[in-house]
């Protein structure tokens, strides 16, 4: 059960590394690139299914390591739920404002959405992390 438990920790923490990865390249997708073609908004709107994939590995592997301690709830656990669930409305935020992009093509006004959201997010992830690494 032990060694069970490590694996799932230790590929909770991995999913966290990727999607801190994944934050990164999606920074970058936003600024790189011609915001003239099509292909801008499509390349963002292929990338969020990979985003959205390691957020629900994260829970499916947080709610493992939470049955694996009998769901005994600790301060650094309630803080990474609640880290996580703020993670969703930023993300339905974006793709709203992303959907709307493609109509009005007020470019510059979402990019500078987008470096705010997505610094929010490295924060949000980053702090969770180091609260349930430290408590």
């Amino acid at each position: 059960m032990i060694e069970t438990y490590d694996m799932s920790i230790s590929l909770h923490l991995g999913f966290i590394k990727i999607l801190l990865g994944l934050l990164v390249l999606h920074f970058g997708l936003v600024f790189i690139g011609d915001t003239t073609k099509f292909s801008y908004i499509k390349r963002l709107m292929y990338f969020l299914p990979t985003y959205y994939l390691f957020m629900a590995s994260i829970f499916f592997t947080g709610m493992l390591n939470l049955a694996f301690l009998h769901f005994s709830m600790s301060l650094s656990i309630w803080i990474m739920i609640i880290c996580w669930i703020a993670l969703i409305p930023l993300g339905a935020i974006g793709f709203r404002r992303l959907k709307a992009v493609r109509i009005s093509k007020e470019f510059g006004k979402f990019k500078r959405f987008m470096a705010i959201k997505i610094v929010c997010e490295i924060v949000i992830v980053s702090f969770g992390t180091y609260i349930g690494i430290v408590l």
